[in-house]
């Protein structure tokens, strides 16, 4: 077959570019760095000014099938050297460049010009100078301390590891004797000229971990020890033992969000973040501020939680008094308790005596305290004024309060646990009520009005011999005998134990509580029968003892922060603003984005990569040396 010349030049032409495109299409082979390290050897000579002459001979066997190792990366014990002044050479050829390392820092990385061929071996030999390597050693006067991890190389990389052998080489005039050994033992001491030479060899070492060694010596003739402390020697502990650091740092951050969250009553969600955020960020940069950090959190929680245990009283809002405006007369027993800030569930327990004392509530027979609506007090408020002036009892506002929380709770002709009631409204009613009664009085002087009525009333139902009539007493005077801190003493009496009104079978200001005419045992000489009254003997020794128990119960039916001011549970501040300033931003911004977003886009992209790594020593100094590797 023959082709015209214009026929003949365009397939020369289609055959060119076809060549072209393939050789461009061809895919570019990737360097594979594969070897092993046979032998590694490291010499460190100790000098005057603390620094350290290191000489590394470093043996690569290259694979039989990796390519060419022509460039080393070499970690260095740290930051102090001059790349200018490392000399390298392979098998006696010096580098052809040596500049830092893009993928080990700190570190050099050294291009040679006559590389290690596939199945070849060859020595590395490099020298440098490294500042800063000689430490103080706290453990023993007069002593310094050097601590020297070889590098090591990428585990990808390395096949197989070898022989480590490390001679480091004291100033003359110091003795084989003197050398101390840290966490690795000496293989061997030896005098080697003027020199002691502590030697470290170690077998079948894989080239890819940290291996770090060190010596202690006298630091004669030494004129730049890098000084540290014990705080120094921590920070390096905890640098080398992150997982401590994340453990004590979890502890200490969730004992601080206890005090603060504690301390704020639940806000400042916002202010939280940004101190935890800054003590973070403090602990990352010294590690040994986490072990500050945790003793200053428990004292913390401890000094709120104290200071809250003693507010637990402080409930009452700011009161228009006037002083020497006189005393303000004709409170109830639950009122003068507000005024003196007696604990809350004293308060409701008062509240819940008076109302039984009436016969507006009766006592079911359970060990708890369980009451019933009296008939005729249950419905709205005017009703059971009705009722009330019908019987000849009087009702106080905050009593009203009180019976709708109780009829809000109480299950169908069952009656309610009087500690399953939430009186925090019926509570705040009471406080404020109280609060606005002394508008232009003196509450100082009331206060001390109050306190011996209370007084008088423990007095004179103690004094009284006669059982009778001492029962007549207490019956008269039960709610302020029991704001006496000492009102035990006054019904933990020999031979007679108090039965409180509104349980005796003969009362008639409500329906009685007894089943068989034993009435409701509260403890002490009369045990319950078999098919009458509840026993609480075993819940507490008589009336006192069930009384304080009952007040402790109802110290849970009042929400914590459900009054003006908080009761233990509320905190010291309110940081709320600060959240809501936040969010407030937060939503701008959001809204900004979304009308930005609906304007058009646009699209980017960064990125990185490469190896990294930080040197970790453990002792009392740290001089180290980084993973390296050929590329």
């Amino acid at each position: 077959m023959t082709y015209s010349s214009k026929t003949r030049s365009a397939l020369i032409a289609l055959v060119t570019v076809l060549g072209v495109l393939a050789l461009g299409l061809r895919p570019a082979q990737a360097q594979t760095y594969i070897f092993s390290v046979p032998t590694t050897k490291l010499q460190v000579y100790v000098q005057d000014d603390g620094s350290a002459h290191l000489i590394y001979d470093i043996t690569f066997q290259n694979s039989d099938y990796g390519s060419a190792l022509d460039v080393f990366d070499i970690g260095m014990p740290n930051e102090n050297y001059r790349v200018s002044r490392v000399e390298a050479s392979l098998e006696g050829v010096s580098a052809s460049s040596i500049y830092q390392s893009p993928y080990v820092s700190p570190g050099v990385a050294i291009e040679v010009s006559n590389p290690i061929r596939a199945g070849a071996s060859g020595t590395l030999h490099i020298e440098v100078d490294v500042e800063e390597l000689v430490y103080q050693d706290v453990t023993r006067q007069g002593y310094a301390s050097l601590q020297i991890t070889p590098t090591w190389f990428d585990s990808s990389l390395v096949t197989q590891g070898g022989d480590l052998d490390i001679a480091i080489y004291m100033l003359p005039g110091i003795s084989p004797d003197e050398m101390l050994q840290q966490q690795v033992g000496f293989t061997d001491k030896v005098l080697f000229g003027e020199r002691a030479v502590a030697i470290f060899h170690k077998s079948n070492w894989g080239a890819t971990s940290a291996y770090t060694v060190g010596v202690s010596f006298p630091d004669r003739g030494i004129n730049n020890l890098v000084r540290q402390n014990v705080l120094d020697l921590t920070n390096l502990w905890l640098e080398q033992n992150p997982g401590v650091v994340l453990f004590v740092g979890a502890a200490a951050f969730a004992l601080m969000a206890l005090a603060f969250f504690r301390f704020s009553g639940g806000t400042g969600i916002v202010v939280f973040i940004a101190l935890a955020g800054a003590s973070g960020c403090g602990v990352f940069m010294i590690p040994a501020l986490v072990l500050l950090l945790l003793p200053v959190s428990i004292a913390a929680v401890i000094f709120v939680e104290i200071s809250l245990a003693r507010r637990k009283k402080q409930y009452l809002p700011p009161i228009a008094q006037v002083e020497g405006g006189g005393i303000k007369r004709g409170l109830t027993a639950p009122e003068a308790a507000v005024l003196l800030e007696e604990p809350l569930g004293k308060i409701v327990t008062l509240v819940i005596f008076g109302l039984l004392r009436k016969g507006v509530l009766t006592q079911a027979p359970d060990a708890k305290l369980r009451v019933k609506i009296t008939p005729g007090f249950e419905g709205l408020k005017k009703a059971r004024l009705e009722t009330a002036q019908a019987k000849g009892i009087v009702l106080h506002d905050y009593e009203h309060a009180f019976l709708t929380a109780l009829q809000a709770g109480a299950g169908e002709g069952q009656g309610v646990f009087v500690e399953s009631v939430d009186f925090s409204q019926a509570t705040k009613e009471l406080v404020n009520g109280a609060v606005a009664r002394m508008a232009g009085f003196d509450l100082s002087d009331t206060q001390a009005y109050y306190r011996g009525i209370i007084k008088r009333a423990l007095t004179e139902a103690a004094a009284v011999g006669d059982l009778k009539i001492r029962e007549k007493q207490v019956d008269t005077d039960l709610e302020w005998i029991l704001l006496d801190k000492n009102y035990p003493t006054v019904f933990n009496r020999p031979g007679w134990t108090y039965q409180p009104m509104w349980v005796r079978p003969w009362f008639t200001g409500g329906s009685t509580a007894s089943t068989s005419g034993g009435g409701i045992n509260l403890g002490g000489a009369r045990p319950s029968s078999g098919g009458g009254g509840v026993n609480f003997g075993d819940v507490a020794s008589g009336f006192a003892g069930w009384a304080e128990n009952t007040m402790g119960g109802l110290a849970n039916t009042i929400l914590p922060g459900s009054l003006s001011v908080p009761t233990g549970g509320g905190g010291f501040t309110d940081l709320s603003g600060f959240d809501k300033v936040t969010g407030d931003v937060f939503e701008a911004m959001a809204k900004a984005a979304s009308e930005s977003s609906k304007s058009g886009g646009g699209g980017g992209r960064s990125g990185g990569g490469g190896r990294s790594c930080a040197c970790a020593c453990a002792g009392c100094a740290c001089a180290c040396a980084c993973a390296g590797g050929g590329r």
